[in-house]
């Protein structure tokens, strides 16, 4: 297992002990047997990716799961601490709240089926749902040194504003707008951290450091040539907010070519880092050697079409 201390931010003069390493995975209503199987694979692979790769100690890796463990299930459903409720997700927010110090890491994934009423996006859980706002609040009063949060879902744009706050880093599958479909991106972004590819594929911002950056843009990118090589629309595009404003940007148009929606023109290098949004995710640094053996990731099957929540 990589240490702790083996992840911290790019350029952090902090010496002191890193902290306790703790990460949340929320997978909410997965639907039918297709894709109860899939959201399972990928929940496994976060936590075998988690577990293996970058430091956190299982015992600190809590998984909310939308059905009872199955015999045929892996470890990380197996270790559920329960169904994924509105109650049980309540109660566990609250422990980290009083858990958490100042100098510990807090990585939340959230998973599974969403749906977008025309005035709020609600996460489908067992029993009641849970909309961005009360999501939000469940979270807000959680302070660490570093904060990551990846919601993954449709519509799921629209719990940036909610958990934005400085210092937390913010990943979301879609805008804030009607991008209400099946998301791929977090099947990908599972990829990205558990089985990554060599440097020079992972290192998409070419500083030659492998970062938190890179996942979201290798993920990102993998999503658009999803789309593009099933030559379907891209019904979701996937937005980062780290500099605590609430707003969300594709940071991944100045790295994608313009074939896949991006702004990279053949012939010109790589753009200079950004200052705003992507400036904290480039500062976390992954264990992720070019030559490391990747974790056992699932292959997404070929999408159609998109589904609709």
């Amino acid at each position: 297992m990589v240490p702790p201390s083996a992840l911290i931010a790019v350029g952090d003069d902090d010496t002191s002990a890193p902290g306790v390493r703790r990460a949340l995975i929320v997978c909410g209503l997965a639907g039918d047997t297709e894709h109860r199987k899939l959201f399972a694979e990928t929940v496994e692979t976060l936590y075998a990716g988690l577990t293996t790769r970058l430091g956190f100690d299982a015992g600190e890796v809590t998984v909310l799961f939308s059905d009872e463990a199955a015999e045929k299930d892996g470890p990380a459903i197996k270790a559920s601490r329960g169904l994924a409720t509105r109650e049980l997700l309540t109660e566990v927010a609250a422990g980290l709240e009083q858990t958490i110090k100042p100098n510990d890491t807090l990585w939340v994934f959230v998973l599974g089926h969403a749906h977008y009423d025309g005035r709020a996006s609600w996460l489908n859980l067992p029993g009641a749902d849970v909309n961005q706002l009360e999501f939000g609040k469940l979270f807000s009063a959680v302070r660490c040194r570093e904060q990551a949060f990846f919601i993954t879902t449709a519509a799921s744009g629209f719990f940036l504003k909610p958990l934005s706050t400085p210092g937390r880093i913010i990943v979301a599958a879609t805008e804030a707008d009607l991008e209400v479909n099946e998301t791929m991106f977090p099947h990908k972004l599972a990829k990205a951290l558990a089985g990554p590819p060599p440097m020079a594929q992972f290192d998409v911002d070419g500083d030659g450091l492998p970062t938190l950056l890179d996942a979201y843009l290798w993920a990102a990118r993998e999503t658009a040539q999803e789309y593009a090589g099933s030559e379907l629309l891209a019904t979701e595009h996937a937005v980062l907010d780290d500099d605590g404003d609430g707003r969300g940007t594709e940071v991944q148009a100045d790295y994608l070519p313009e074939e896949l929606g991006g702004r990279l023109r053949p012939g010109r290098g790589n753009p200079q880092p950004r200052a705003g949004d992507g400036a904290r995710a480039r500062g976390i640094k992954l264990p992720m050697p070019p030559d490391a053996p990747a974790v056992e990731a699932p292959e997404v099957p070929a999408v159609e079409a998109p589904a609709t929540d």
